[in-house]
């Protein structure tokens, strides 16, 4: 993902492969998480889910929600049902399969059904899973990347959708949303990345059961970056149709100073874009932007700044982006892993600052903004030592000022990937991240804050990236170190005010290949 200008759109394709002496794992690099597409038992191209096995979770603190292969998984998200809080879809990158994971549950997670999904075709894969409740139109929208692989490179960078019409329990053939153009060298190419998904669900709102989805589209020619900005389209009738694909990141002379293509003010380039909608049915859209020189300190470039655009009218017209927050997570403020992604001291695993906004249901104009960066740590330097930490941002004005950043936990460790959700039960604001805060600085924990009620470990073991199966580094005294557990992990809180919690969890070690795994955990923390 980062750094936006410095990286070529796809970049190249992991082939995953189970290590064997002498042998290790590459690691995913590049804007999206690219993979290899595997064949699929009784998956055809283009067609329905495969339902895979099923989990028993009863009376577990924390639940493995993966039960069909040692491959990976990462980067999970958790919805649950407005309409039933014992209802939820989880999902995942899934690496022994060409696409996605999902783990559907009726019973508040006390038993799971899980499959694969998102099938678009022959040779295609797919990344960046998220999923909503529809409740109006009584469908859940899966929403995916999906690429074509051609020997190194990486193709077609569509986006896609998968519906559901029973809860969750089989999805249909992908519907296509916003079309990749080119291949890695092409002459252009437009990869689509990192997209979010959210449904307008309060029947009091003028746009009740829109559902509004948005992205980053890396446009680049012969391999070299041109620019990234940030598309929506919103769809009516439960994910079947969608509207055309509208650029809605805009310009701003101020804040957008630095072009590398586009013409000047465009904000364009964007990452890490995340949709959520208020009380009144009004959309907000905040993303990362790396253009504003005039927080980019001496000998440093491209530290990022979150921007805000707002929709009055569902999504047909956009406001300028206006600023949020600055943030230190520049050229010199991390580490770089063997990839020449930024890392965390002592690990090689890639990191990056984003979160996510959240609107309160219940306070209209109330949003919060949660990340992390290394202001607290060693940066602006040529040898960078992280502390990152995890802030919110809060406005009570609909994003036209906000207060902040706000430290989240007090902890002097590392703290990264933070998710920011409200409780719709009770208006509790509650924030799930990574926590390096134990004893030994190899491990890490899921940690959940509740805003003016603590912080809680939701893991009962640890995990550990430094002996890994898979991504193995091969760095010089992090040999087995792994370079990738995903992008970003997820909470969502039911009705009934409980909040649940995925994550990519490291605490499984398997003997036979003298390392830990890769898996997808959840907790319901009442």
């Amino acid at each position: 993902m980062k750094r936006f200008g410095a990286v070529l759109v796809a970049g190249i394709l992991l082939l995953l492969v189970l290590p064997t002496a002498g042998h290790t794992a590459p690691g995913p690099r590049g804007m999206a998480t690219k993979r290899s597409a595997f064949p699929v038992a009784g998956l055809k191209p283009g067609g329905i889910s495969l339902t895979e096995c099923a989990v028993d979770a009863r009376g577990a603190l924390n639940v493995k929600l993966d039960c069909d292969e040692i491959f990976p998984n990462n980067e999970p998200d958790i919805e649950v049902d407005p309409a039933d809080p014992l209802h939820m879809i989880a999902s995942s990158n899934d690496y022994g399969t060409c696409c996605d994971e999902f783990y559907t549950s009726f019973d508040g997670g006390e038993t799971w059904d899980t499959g694969n999904m998102s099938n678009a075709g022959p040779h295609t894969t797919g990344s960046d899973p998220v999923t909503v409740f529809d409740v109006k139109n009584e469908t859940a929208i899966h929403s995916s990347l999906s690429y074509r692989i051609n020997g190194n490179w990486a193709c077609d960078g569509d986006l896609v959708v998968s519906l559901s019409e029973d809860g969750g329990l089989t999805w249909e053939a992908p519907v296509q949303v916003a079309d990749g153009v080119g291949c890695d060298p092409s002459k252009t190419q437009l990869f689509n990345d990192k997209e979010w998904i959210v449904t307008d669900n309060n029947p009091n709102s003028p746009h009740y059961g829109r559902t509004y989805l948005t992205w980053s589209q890396f446009e680049a020619h012969k391999g070299a970056y041109a620019a990234s900005p940030i598309f929506e389209a919103h769809s009516d009738d439960g994910g079947f149709t969608w509207s055309e694909p509208q650029e809605i990141s805009g310009s701003n002379g101020a804040l957008c100073t630095f072009q590398w293509t586009g013409p000047a003010s465009d904000c364009d380039q964007n990452q890490f874009s995340v949709v959520t909608v208020g009380a009144d049915g009004t959309v907000y859209v905040t993303f990362e932007n790396e253009q504003n020189e005039a927080l980019w300190e001496s000998d440093e470039e491209f530290d990022d700044q979150y921007l805000l655009v707002r929709s009055t009218d569902g999504g047909v017209h956009w406001s300028a982006p206006s600023f949020v927050v600055g943030m230190e997570d520049g050229f010199r403020d991390y580490p770089r892993n063997i990839n020449d992604r930024q890392t965390l001291t002592d690990y090689q695993v890639r990191v990056n600052s984003a979160g996510n906004v959240v609107a309160n249901p219940t306070a209209n104009g109330t949003l919060y903004l949660t990340f992390s960066d290394n202001r607290n740590g060693t940066h602006d330097s040529a040898t960078p030592v992280t502390n990152l930490d995890v802030f919110l941002m809060t406005s009570v004005n609909g994003g036209t000022s906000w207060s902040g950043p706000t430290p989240v936990d007090s902890s002097t460790s590392d703290q990264w990937f933070p998710w920011v959700e409200v409780n719709p039960a009770d208006g509790t604001v509650g924030v799930v991240y990574n926590d390096r805060s134990l004893a030994d600085p190899d491990l890490y924990n899921d940690s959940l804050t509740e805003i003016g009620e603590g912080e809680n470990t939701i893991s009962t073991d640890p995990s550990d990236p430094t002996d890994s199966v898979y991504f193995q580094a091969g760095a010089d005294g992090c040999e087995e170190c792994a370079t990738f557990h995903g992008d970003y992990i997820n909470i969502s809180y039911g009705s009934d005010g409980v909040a649940n919690i995925v994550w990519t969890d490291m605490r499984d070690f398997d003997a036979d290949l003298d390392g830990f795994l890769q898996f997808i955990y959840f907790a319901r923390m009442d």
